[in-house]
């Protein structure tokens, strides 16, 4: 199978695991963070960053600047609003998450038994899940401020720096969308990071096609509050398919 092909076969993921949900009776599973994802986005909407951020700082401008800046006011809300609409629903998605972590489990529970029917990987409590999300939270924050301040340095280099930092910064989106979706079925095997990185490298093309699907679906402000949930399903087909086991295997249900 040529390269082409594999990057074809990870690529179609996100789209295929809406048909394997239904296979294993697991689409209400995933109905639970949609609609935490909504309330979230909702509330911090509604009451959060948005009216924070406009309320403290457009007053703050308004007071300092003459009557024909006014202008300037306007741009200044236009641009909080496209902040905090970024903002606020990538926090969303965060909180919905976590919150909503045990029914991404069931949803990695039914896929494994259908692929790896012997595969004796305990379950997880609801307790064991949120808190498994919130320490995968930790660690990838942990991981990104650092990878972050090498892209921001890299930006710095002469003639090249910013064709550099820009594939920095998109191999480390891409890396961290990698182990966000992949971590329902990963975690609760207790893969390590480094083993993680190499399972990764293994597949490469498989990997990197569904990279390319997820990261910019789930990217897009209110539309990931819909398919993160779908994305963390098809992370878990990337796993049983090619991660695992490195061929296709074909589902028992």
């Amino acid at each position: 199978m040529n390269m082409i092909q594999r990057w074809v076969r990870g690529f179609v993921l996100p789209w295929q695991a809406w048909g394997e949900l239904r296979a294993v009776k697991g689409r209400r599973f995933i109905l639970l963070p949609i609609v935490l994802n909504i309330v979230f986005a909702y509330l911090l909407f509604r009451y959060g960053l948005t009216g924070y951020l406009i309320g403290v700082v457009v007053p703050m401008i308004d007071a300092r600047i003459d009557e024909s800046w006014e202008w300037l006011v306007r741009v200044v809300r236009v641009m909080l609003e496209v902040f905090a609409f970024f903002a606020v629903t990538l926090l969303a998605v965060r909180l919905g998450t976590i919150i909503g972590s045990p029914f991404y489990a069931a949803v990695a529970e039914r896929i494994d038994r259908a692929y790896l029917p012997s595969d004796d990987t305990p379950d997880q409590s609801v307790v064991q899940s949120i808190a498994g999300a919130l320490w995968f939270e930790v660690r990838k924050l942990s991981l990104f401020v650092p990878l972050s301040l090498c892209g921001f340095a890299l930006e710095f280099i002469p003639v090249g720096g910013a064709l550099i930092g820009t594939v920095w910064f998109v191999s480390v989106g891409g890396m961290l969308a990698l182990l966000d979706y992949t971590d329902a079925s990963l975690s609760r095997r207790f893969v390590p990071f480094r083993q993680r990185l190499r399972m990764f490298i293994a597949h490469f093309p498989e990997v990197f096609g569904f990279a390319c699907a997820v990261v910019p679906i789930a990217g897009i402000p209110l539309l990931n509050v819909l398919t993160v949930p779908l994305c963390v399903s098809a992370g878990v087909l990337l796993y049983v398919r090619y991660l695992r086991h490195g061929t296709l295997l074909t589902a028992t249900t």
